[in-house]
This record gives C-alpha cells, sequence and structure tokens, in this order.
C-alpha cells in the first residue's frame, strides 16, 4: 500500500481525504502518539474516562475533540479510520471489545493498541463487519510527554496483527520515526519481558547499585550519582560493540577471590541483592567464557555463586 493511498482516500465523489484518528485513553503515550500522528492524519476524538483528563490531552496534543467516557457512551462516537486504544494494559479487552460491539466501527476500519504484552488476538471482531486489528508497541519511554513532543525522536515499534491492519499502520509510523519489526502474536509476551529488562529492570538495577554504594559508606551529597560515568562509558561500550567486547570487571578476569569477598559481603545486606548478584553473575559467565576467559577459574566461580545461592536459600528456610 503507497504512502499516497494511505494519505488521501477518495470520497464518494472522487475528492481525496486524509484519514482519521480517534483515541482511546490518551494518558503519557497516547498523548504523546496523537501529537506525532496529527502532523499527517485527522485526529477526531480524544477519549478519556472523564472531560477533565480529556480536555488535559487535547490541550497538550494540540487538536482533537475532548470527550469523557462519564457524560457520552460509546455508541455516540463519531466514527474514524483508525482507532488506538492506549488505556490501561488491564483495560484494554474490555475496552476494544465494547468499542467493537457499538457498532460506531464500519468495514475497513481499523483498531490497534499499543501494549507491548498483549497481542491484537484479545478482541472479538465480528463477522458481518471488517474490522481490521493490530497492537503497535513503541520502543520507547514516554515517562515525560513534553521530552518526547520537544525532541526529534526515533524509535523502534513491535507490530503484528492483521496484514492489511499492519500495511496501513507502517506508513504513518514511519513518517513519525518510527522502524517496525514485525513480530508473531506468540511471543508477544517473551518479547515484552526482554524490553522490561532493558528498560525497567535497568532503572532498578541502577537504584540497587546506589544503595549498595550507600551501605558501603559513600556519602554523595549533591553529586547523587558517582557511578554516572562508569553508567555512560559501559552503556556506551556495549552499544558500539556488544557484550563479548563491552564485559569487564572479576567474572571476565577470572578473579575468584574477589567474587568471593563480593558473596561474603553480601551474606550480611538484603537477600534480594545477593540474589540479584548471584543471578547476573550466572549470565555473566556465560560472556565471560566466549571472552576466552580461563574455564577452570570460570568453573569455581559458578561453585562459589552455586554454593552462596544454596547457602542463603538454607538460612531463609531456617529463619522462616
Amino acid at each position: 500500500m503507497s504512502e499516497l493511498r494511505w494519505e488521501k482516500s477518495p470520497n464518494n465523489d472522487g475528492a481525496s481525504q486524509v484519514k482519521t484518528l480517534s483515541c482511546i485513553g490518551a494518558g503519557k503515550t497516547g498523548s504523546s502518539l496523537c501529537r506525532l500522528l496529527s502532523s499527517h492524519l485527522s485526529l477526531n476524538q480524544v477519549i478519556n474516562p472523564t472531560v477533565k483528563s480529556a480536555k488535559a490531552a487535547v490541550e497538550l496534543i494540540g487538536s482533537g475533540e475532548a470527550i469523557g467516557i462519564d457524560e457520552q457512551d460509546f455508541i455516540e462516537f463519531k466514527p474514524a479510520d483508525l482507532w488506538m486504544i492506549t488505556c490501561p494494559d488491564d483495560q484494554i479487552q474490555v475496552v476494544g471489545n465494547k468499542l467493537i460491539r457499538s457498532g460506531v466501527l464500519a468495514s475497513g476500519n481499523v483498531i490497534f493498541h499499543c501494549c507491548g504484552s498483549l497481542s491484537s488476538s484479545i478482541w472479538d471482531a465480528p463477522d458481518n463487519i471488517e474490522i481490521k486489528v493490530a497492537s503497535v508497541h513503541p520502543i520507547h519511554s514516554f515517562a515525560e510527554a513534553n521530552s518526547s513532543l520537544n525532541n526529534p525522536i526515533n524509535f523502534h515499534c513491535a507490530i503484528e496483527g492483521d496484514i492489511e491492519a499492519m500495511e496501513i499502520l507502517t506508513v504513518p509510523f514511519k513518517l513519525i520515526g518510527a522502524t517496525l519489526h514485525k513480530i508473531d502474536r506468540d511471543t508477544k509476551s517473551l518479547y515484552h519481558a526482554s524490553t522490561v529488562m532493558a528498560c525497567n529492570y535497568l532503572v532498578s538495577l541502577l537504584e540497587l547499585s546506589h544503595s549498595m554504594l550507600q551501605a558501603a559508606g559513600i556519602e554523595q551529597g549533591k553529586d547523587r550519582n558517582i557511578l554516572r560515568p562508569l553508567i555512560e562509558q559501559t552503556l556506551n561500550n556495549y552499544l558500539s560493540t556488544d557484550a563479548k567486547k563491552a564485559l569487564t570487571g572479576p567474572i571476565s578476569r577470572g578473579d575468584i577471590n574477589t567474587v568471593s569477598s563480593h558473596l561474603l559481603a553480601l551474606d550480611n545486606q538484603s537477600q534480594i541483592w545477593r540474589d540479584v548478584y548471584i543471578s547476573l553473575g550466572k549470565v555473566t559467565l556465560d560472556v565471560a567464557e566466549k571472552q576466552g576467559s580461563p574455564v577452570e577459574n570460570l568453573n569455581k566461580i559458578s561453585s562459589l555463586l552455586e554454593k552462596s545461592l544454596n547457602l542463603g536459600m538454607y538460612k531463609d528456610q531456617n529463619e522462616n
């Protein structure tokens, strides 16, 4: 499907018409995407739980009609070519099915959500009209909407669903800077778990490291994160090369004594700290082996990690 065909669809009189989009659940992600997409299509309705929240979203987006579900039923919504559902994940299935049953949708309409863990198969598309379903998950953090809107972004998206729906959605998302990657519906949750590891859990790991620093007696004052240069250099090394070239540290060197001292230090600290250290240590062993670190030393470190894990489990059981 060409861009021209997507951007301009003929009316009954032969005139061209820009495709329309309505959004249900315009929070940080929904508002950001609506603002970006509104440069390439016509934004119809921005539908939120309340009129107040809908108006706040429209003010941020800069276009669209604010609608509150508290004052208007689904059957009163205006038609749109594309329907984007960006409400909380646990409401997507219910909201989408309610929209489908409302009678507002017409043949050829596309309904899609932006959740990473759910596929488009959660909706019950009727047989009497040809509604296309899909999901497009931006691999991008919209923690601060204004930051995403004020700075040009190039990001990746995972897309799955009906073939025609994916073809239609690919064009506007490419226009706002997205590179799309087709994914199988059945592996959607595993894909999303990987993004959680890279984003959410990375923040948690850095915070855990910060807590360890405090427990070691390092007073950081105004310079809250003295680990920043180390973090940035490590991340740059990984992104510019790979894990094999970026990994440094005691396991990479096969330094048994240092790992042993870490485990002893963690023995009197939080169980979570010890468990995370051991779990990530096991992953690190695999990378170190690819680097060519002495296998004998790596095996000894592996035994140390297992022994510490087992002792920790025994200790926890006795305490309970």
